[in-house]
Formats: C-alpha cells, sequence, structure tokens
C-alpha cells in the first residue's frame, strides 16, 4: 500500500516549511507530506496523489489566499475527495468564511495562528485516524458540530473582549482629555502672565509716536515679544521685537529670560546705548543658560530702535533682525547683525549701533521672520521677504490700525488656501510685527 497524503497550502514560504517540518518529524514515517502554494497547485497534487492510487487523508489550507480563498479551497476539495478530512490554519479567517468551509467542506476544524506544535500535532493524528474509521460520516459531523460550537463560544468571547476593550479606551480618553484640559489651562494661565509682562504701547507717553502691534502666537505662549521703555534718556523712547529660540512653552521660557534681562539692563544698570544693551543682553543670557550645556544654544534673534526725541534720530541695533523703514515714498533696510544674542556664539561681544536722521515723518517697522516664513498661497509657498516688504511699503501711508488690519487679512487670506481635503495651512511659527510712526 502506497503511503497516504498529508496536504499542506499557504501562501507564506514560512508556514510552508514550519508546517512541512513539523508534520515530517511526527508522521514522516508513515505519511508523505506535501506542500503547495496556492488553490490550484493544492488541487493539482490531489489529481496527481489520486493517479497514483494514494489517499489524501488530511488537506490543512489556510483562508487568505491570492484567487482563491480557502474555504472555497476546502470545498473543490470536498468535491473531488470527500472523505478527505478538511482543516483551516490561519489568523485572518472570517466567520463567513469558517462557516461556508463547515457547511460545504465539512470542516473537521480551525487553528489560529500561530498554533501549538503538540496541539497540530494532535489534531493532523486524530484526523488520520478518523479517515480511516468506519462511521466516518457520523464522527466528521460530531467533530464539525463541536467545532462549530467552538467557534460561537470564541465569537462570544472576542465580543465581550471588544466591549471590555472598548469602555477602556473610553475610560483612557476621558483621563488624557482632562490631563489635557489641566495642561491647556496651565498654559493659559502662563499666556495671561507672559502678557502682563509685556507692557502695553497705548502706555507710551510720547505725543510724536503712533504704534500698532501684529501678534499672533503658533500656541497659546509665545517666543516672540514685544517690549519698550522709557527708562534710556530724557525724551527717549526704547522699542523691541524679539525671537527667542523655539515657540510655545520652551518659547514662552525664554521670552522671560529676555524681559527680565532687559528690565535690568535699563532700568537698574541704566544702559541708554542701542549696541551696548544688545551686548549687556548676550551677555545676560550667556550667563543664564551656560549652567546647562545643553541649553547654551539657545538665544534671540531682536531688532531693537532707541527713538530720540531731541537729536529727531533712531538708533537701531539688530541680532539677526532688521529694521524697515520708510521716508518720502522710499523703502529703507537696516540689517542687524549676523549673530544672535546668546546661541552658541560665546565669543561675540560687540553689536553695531546705526543712526538714521527721522527730522521728518518716518514709517518703521520691527518684525520677526514668523510673517514672511508663514507658507500659503496657490503654490503652498512661503509668503516671503520681498513680498513682506513690498507689503508694508504698500500700506505705510494708511492709519496705524488699518495697517494692522491689512497684515491680518493678508496673512489669513495666504494661510487660507486649501492644502488637501479641504485642510488650510497651519501657523508654522509665533508671528510679530511691530509698526510705528515718528513724526518729529
Amino acid at each position: 500500500m502506497k503511503e497516504p497524503v498529508i496536504l499542506c497550502v499557504d501562501d507564506e514560504d514560512i508556514v510552508l516549511e514550519s508546517l512541512e517540518i513539523e508534520l515530517s518529524e511526527k508522521f514522516g514515517e508513515e505519511y508523505m507530506v506535501e506542500i503547495a502554494q496556492s488553490a490550484d497547485e493544492a488541487l493539482e497534487i490531489i489529481h496527481e496523489m489520486q493517479k497514483e492510487g494514494r489517499d489524501i487523508t488530511v488537506v490543512i489550507s489556510d483562508y487568505i489566499m491570492p484567487n482563491v480563498k480557502g474555504d472555497e479551497l476546502l470545498k473543490r476539495v470536498h468535491q473531488i475527495s470527500p472523505k478527505t478530512i478538511k482543516i483551516m490554519l490561519t489568523g485572518q479567517a472570517s466567520m463567513e468564511g469558517v462557516t461556508n468551509a463547515i457547511n460545504e467542506a465539512r470542516l473537521y476544524r480551525y487553528i489560529s495562528k500561530p498554533w501549538q506544535k503538540e496541539d497540530l500535532a494532535l489534531t493532523i493524528a486524530g484526523a488520520n485516524r478518523t479517515f480511516y474509521q468506519d462511521k466516518l460520516l457520523e464522527a466528521q459531523n460530531q467533530q464539525l458540530s463541536q467545532q462549530n460550537q467552538q467557534l460561537k463560544e470564541l465569537n462570544n468571547t472576542l465580543e465581550q473582549k471588544v466591549a471590555e476593550r472598548t469602555q477602556e479606551i473610553a475610560r483612557q480618553n476621558a483621563e488624557l482629555q482632562k490631563k489635557n484640559n489641566n495642561i491647556t489651562a496651565s498654559i493659559r494661565y502662563a499666556q495671561r502672565i507672559q502678557s502682563t509682562m509685556m507692557p502695553s504701547f497705548d502706555n507710551i507717553v510720547a505725543d510724536y509716536i503712533e504704534t500698532f502691534t501684529f501678534f499672533k502666537p503658533k500656541d497659546i505662549v509665545s517666543g516672540d515679544f514685544y517690549w519698550y521703555s522709557q527708562n534710556v534718556g530724557e525724551d527717549r523712547l526704547l522699542i523691541t521685537a524679539v525671537d527667542c529660540t523655539g515657540h510655545g512653552v520652551p518659547g514662552a521660557f525664554m521670552s522671560f529670560i529676555g524681559m527680565e534681562q532687559l528690565t535690568e539692563i535699563t532700568n537698574i544698570i541704566q544702559v541708554r546705548e542701542a549696541d551696548q544693551i544688545l551686548n549687556h543682553l548676550h551677555q545676560g543670557v550667556i550667563d543664564i543658560l551656560k549652567k546647562d550645556e545643553n541649553t547654551v544654544r539657545d538665544g534671540m534673534d531682536l531688532a531693537l530702535c532707541i527713538i530720540d526725541k531731541q537729536r529727531k534720530t533712531i538708533d537701531f541695533a539688530g541680532a539677526k533682525n532688521s529694521l524697515i523703514y520708510i521716508q518720502n515714498g522710499e523703502l529703507h533696510r537696516i540689517r542687524g547683525d549676523k549673530l544672535p544674542i546668546g546661541g552658541k556664539y560665546l565669543d561675540q561681544t560687540t553689536f553695531t549701533k546705526h543712526t538714521i536722521d527721522v527730522s521728518e515723518p518716518t514709517m518703521c517697522y520691527l518684525f520677526t521672520d514668523g510673517y514672511q516664513d508663514q507658507f500659503g498661497g496657490p503654490n503652498g509657498k512661503k509668503f516671503l521677504k520681498s513680498k513682506f516688504r513690498d507689503l508694508l511699503l504698500s500700506i505705510h501711508q494708511y492709519p496705524i490700525e488699518t495697517q494692522r488690519q491689512i497684515l491680518s487679512d493678508t496673512l489669513r487670506n495666504w494661510m487660507s488656501f486649501p492644502v488637501k481635503y479641504g485642510e488650510k495651512y497651519r501657523q508654522i511659527d509665533d508671528i510679530l510685527v511691530i509698526g510705528f510712526k515718528v513724526d518729529l
């Protein structure tokens, strides 16, 4: 009598190799173990084995396979070899597929991946015995009934676990939401503190200047901040726009350092010159941050102006950021020094002071890089410095509040172009533009 055949069908090589090794070790002396990677290949092997007069005692099939699924394959196997025991070994079978195999192919058993070696061996041994029993039909029907009950119990268990997991996820989401609300509340409180530390330009006591501030933090708190001081000499006013490293909470902490240092430099040390204020600020930031080697790279970019009413001049000093001013309809740009306040440039000690004549009406702008770097428009590109300068030139003759509104509307329109799926461009950085008109 020729050796009977155990046939394994799966589209994954590693699964077939594992099955072939395990079954050959267990049944190789009495049975021939054949493997197939598809339903068509499996049916060819069955026809060939039948021609050779061999019994196909067991077919072990995966469910998810190319072209023909496992339940359909086992149905065809049942049509050409009804006594063959059919087993489904898979991790992805649907209840419909398993039920179909049970009803139309007399599925012997469903085994989930990954399987237990001992369980698989016992299953195959039992299937082989069943194949040769006289009362095959009765034994097979009983096995299928038991299998169907197991599947129902498994489904009930899975449904219960899904319900429990859903409840657990809902509980976790509620807890995360509570924590998020607490964090947001804390950040909003920090935002109120930051706002009180930034002096309102409405409180400037000077009849020769009009100001506006367009301030739009990326997050609740900001790494950009604006600041002014009238403690830099008689009839002199300091205005500065500062961009700290980072945004959100890290940037806000840096802004606290910057405001505290500027207050100490102008009010306590009483430094009066624009370049010297930047020199002291640079050293002060380094002294504070050098205690932690990981934060010594943090710093600030800023543009600082001191308006002198008696001299009818503006002294400007900048750390990477520029001053734009417009006189008689002509735009001028004074670049700041190329190095930042603080940061990794520890050996930098001197910034440059520039003096401009403002004996005639002059419109000035200090700003961080958030506006010009914002993505948007029909092509999804940055707003760019050149477009920003053109915008300032086009609005400089409007009333102060009108200028601020145009800047706000222009940015909103720029970001309103859809990115994809109806989404709009998100703000990528803090945005700050200060405008002030000097008429001495």
